[in-house]
């Protein structure tokens, strides 16, 4: 076994370089050694003191971030499949379900029209569709090989990329390397929530890939595309380009991305419109490529955010602070001294 990497013409990607420090602009932080607080966590049916650092934001509140515990990415998997069935089920959400299942059916009668104008509208723009991309990283395994990076060769192309697991996989290693220089439990936690995203995504949208089957556009042999439900496990496997198509995974993995991202640094106002900016482009990338129609976006956006949301609501809580008429707040919490030695800190904010 060895890996293959090309070096003739390796192109720099503009899109992944801008990609990777816009996100990693999200930290806003000095890369001075943040200290430790000891605060209590629930933990089952009780709590237990762990290590915790405190971020002040800007709309009178405080985010306390927990020491993020070895793998611990791996171990809330088997539980985000549990809380996003019951998400997905719970009563009072029952009506969002609804709107989306409703939204995708009635995208589904405009699917073939839809591609239409968004294929003419590449074209009046000059937007090369056709996928180009160079292979510069493989995976020899006798006289196996297997692709693992290559690097789109036009706009379209490009943009297509920002979807793929490869600038997440970058995304999630920026926060991580910084994360573990700077000792900030809140880079860290971002980056082990985006890899626990990875896993929980590609499970779920693999699953419904393979019981829907349905045609993607630039393989449709019928208007629309042909669904077949529940297609034999070897055929698909060497078919998976023409039956993957719903839902989209690539825009599922950003819409996860931003909200985790978003959610763990609520005070920089740039992730968000940055993040739905890219996740337009990307549909419309994927419309004109023929890799998608756009009733494959509903259901992956809706996936990609509730697995967002679920791995961003662990590893850190909400302080409140309460304010004075003088707007004046005070905070005593533990704090770890040396590698034994316990005390408290005094917070006074005016």
């Amino acid at each position: 076994m060895e890996i293959a990497i090309n070096t003739n013409r390796f192109p720099l990607n503009r899109s992944i370089v801008i990609l990777f420090f816009l996100f990693l602009f999200a930290s806003q932080s000095n890369a001075n050694e943040r200290k430790d607080t000891l605060v209590y966590r629930p933990y089952r049916d009780t709590v237990k003191l762990v290590k915790a650092q405190i971020y002040d934001l800007r709309n009178s509140t405080a985010m306390v971030f927990y020491k993020p515990r070895t793998m611990e990415f791996v171990r809330n998997v088997p539980s985000d499949f549990v809380d996003f069935f019951k998400i997905s089920f719970r009563k009072k959400n029952l009506p969002k379900l609804g709107v989306i299942l409703g939204g995708t059916a009635v995208l589904v009668a405009f699917d073939q029209p839809i591609i239409d104008a968004a294929q003419q509208f590449g074209r009046f723009l000059n937007i090369d569709p056709e996928r180009k991309s160079k292979n510069v990283l493989a995976l020899k395994m006798g006289g196996l090989r297997v692709p693992l990076l290559d690097i789109p060769q036009n706009l379209n192309s490009s943009i297509y990329f920002l979807g793929e697991g490869w600038p997440s996989i970058v995304i999630a290693g920026s926060f991580y390397g910084y994360g573990a220089i700077a000792k900030d439990y809140r880079a860290i936690q971002t980056s082990s929530q985006l890899a626990e995203m990875f896993i929980t995504l590609a499970v779920t949208t693999q699953f419904i890939k393979r019981i829907t089957g349905r045609e993607s556009p630039f393989q449709a042999t019928q208007r629309g595309g042909k669904w077949s439900p529940f297609p034999n496990p070897a055929y698909y496997q060497k078919n998976v380009s023409k039956l993957d198509a719903f839902p989209s995974g690539h825009l599922a993995t950003v819409m996860a991305t931003v909200t985790i991202v978003s959610g763990n640094y609520p005070d920089n106002r740039y992730i968000k419109p940055v993040g739905y900016t890219i996740m337009g482009l990307l549909g419309f990338s994927m419309l004109n490529n023929g890799v998608h129609w756009i009733s494959d976006y509903p259901l992956a956006i809706a996936i990609g955010y509730t697995y967002g949301k679920i791995a961003v609501s662990r590893g850190h809580m909400i302080l409140p602070k309460r304010y004075s008429s003088f707007a004046k707040s005070s905070l005593i919490t533990p704090i770890l001294i040396g590698q034994d030695g316990f005390g408290l800190s005094y917070r006074y904010t005016f």
